[in-house]
């Protein structure tokens, strides 16, 4: 399989399947992958998988602020890791003819960033999907059922956010006229990749 890309970005809110999309991606493309959030990380989703404990700065992150506080705060994190982080490795993938080509996910891959540094050797899509879904994805993987009343109010916060993120990102996607690949109930992983492989061009 070959393409005249040398990466691709996948972003889109959490609980989208964006690492799954990326590692399909890359053992078909023979590529590696990566996401952003090994670059730097902001205070994830609030629970964890038994025995693990959810850490206290996590705990108080989601119990002080509110779902605009949190859609601010994670705006301001992922746009302070642009200049530092993200588009110097970007510039240097997508220059560099000898690096190993890339799939790079994350939700830190902003549209209005990513857009700058576009060109025929990058390829972009952001992943999107109902409320709905996203709801159904958390409650499911937080055990939310289970939860105390306090764990619930923590991952209803993150879950307010979540479906912010995911309106914002459509917004932007839109405005921008970029690539746009709705996740939907019934779509599998493999036809993720497909759909992605397809709108990458004929090359890949």
């Amino acid at each position: 399989m070959t393409n005249e890309k040398s990466l691709v970005l996948i972003g889109g809110t959490s609980h989208m399947g964006k690492s799954t999309l990326a590692e399909n991606l890359a053992r078909k493309l023979g590529w590696k992958h990566e996401s952003t959030d090994s670059l730097a990380r902001h205070p994830g989703r609030p629970w964890r998988s038994p025995p693990e404990s959810l850490p206290p700065h996590v705990m108080e992150h989601y119990d002080r602020l509110d779902a605009d506080q949190l859609m601010s705060s994670v705006l301001s994190h992922y746009k302070a890791m642009w200049k530092p982080l993200i588009e110097p490795l970007i510039i240097r993938q997508s220059s560099d003819e000898t690096a190993s080509s890339l799939v790079l996910e994350g939700s830190a891959l902003l549209p209005d960033h990513a857009v700058q540094v576009l060109t025929d050797r990058v390829f972009a899509a952001w992943l999107t999907a109902s409320e709905d879904l996203i709801r159904n994805r958390i409650y499911a993987e937080s055990r939310y059922s289970e939860m105390v009343p306090f764990g619930r109010k923590l991952v209803d916060r993150f879950l307010d956010r979540t479906l912010a993120f995911n309106h914002f990102i459509r917004s932007e996607v839109v405005r921008l006229s970029l690539p746009n690949i709705d996740v939907g109930e019934d779509v599998s992983e493999e036809e993720l990749a497909l759909r992605c492989l397809e709108m990458m061009g004929p090359n890949t």
